[in-house]
């Protein structure tokens, strides 16, 4: 049956792929007939990015169905290698008390340290200095936002600047893309583990969750 492939340059294409076929010889013949190298690519179908180990069965994949391709650079393949998994970077950066953030915000002994109020820590919230990456251009756009905002808070401020800066900024929908991974609106950018000075990218179209 044929698939059709949609990437952020160029026309969609489409090929043949067998019923148990697995993401990976997926990936292999994309190489094969399209040349992009197989750690270069990402495919995302029904907002689920898929694992190479699956196969189209599992995936649900049907005849005409649309996946899109997203194509990464040496940089960030060689930094995505390095991503914890995402439930890992939830436990290492939640902070679970107000006791646990004034040890890490304080340079006082722990047994000396006055632990402050759920107020008193939110009202000073981490400060990120990101790059936003339009893939319609190659300006980034330097963005501050709080490490403890959810990435929802990052179209809210891209409003703001692209009204001011002018760059461009899909109209039909978009989403973010950080090392090879779809960010989730809902979630903080300390829970995606974005760190200081990092580039957050974006793609048009829309990722819905699947059922």
């Amino acid at each position: 049956m044929d698939v059709i492939f949609e990437t952020q340059k160029g026309k969609p294409f489409s090929i043949e792929v067998g019923f148990f076929d697995t993401v990976l010889e997926i990936k292999e013949k994309i190489h094969k007939y399209h040349g992009i190298p197989i750690p270069h690519q990402t495919l995302i179908f029904n907002g689920n990015v898929l694992q190479d180990d699956r196969d189209v069965e599992y995936c649900e994949i049907l005849q005409n169905s649309r996946i899109q391709l997203l194509v990464s650079s040496d940089s960030d393949t060689s930094n995505s290698t390095k991503q914890p998994q995402p439930n890992a970077a939830a436990a290492d950066h939640q902070l679970p008390s107000p006791a646990k953030n004034a040890q890490l915000n304080s340079n006082t002994p722990s047994s000396n340290t006055v632990v402050p109020s759920e107020t008193d820590v939110n009202d000073n919230p981490k400060k990120l200095k990101l790059l936003v990456l339009p893939k319609c251009g190659t300006k980034k756009i330097p963005v501050e936002v709080n490490a403890t905002d959810n990435v929802s808070e990052l179209r809210k401020e891209l409003q703001k600047l692209h009204q001011r800066l002018q760059f461009h900024l899909p109209q039909e929908g978009y989403f973010f893309i950080y090392k090879q991974n779809v960010m989730d609106d809902d979630r903080s950018f300390r829970w995606h583990q974005v760190g200081q000075g990092d580039t957050i990218e974006i793609f048009n179209g829309s990722v819905t969750g699947g059922s």
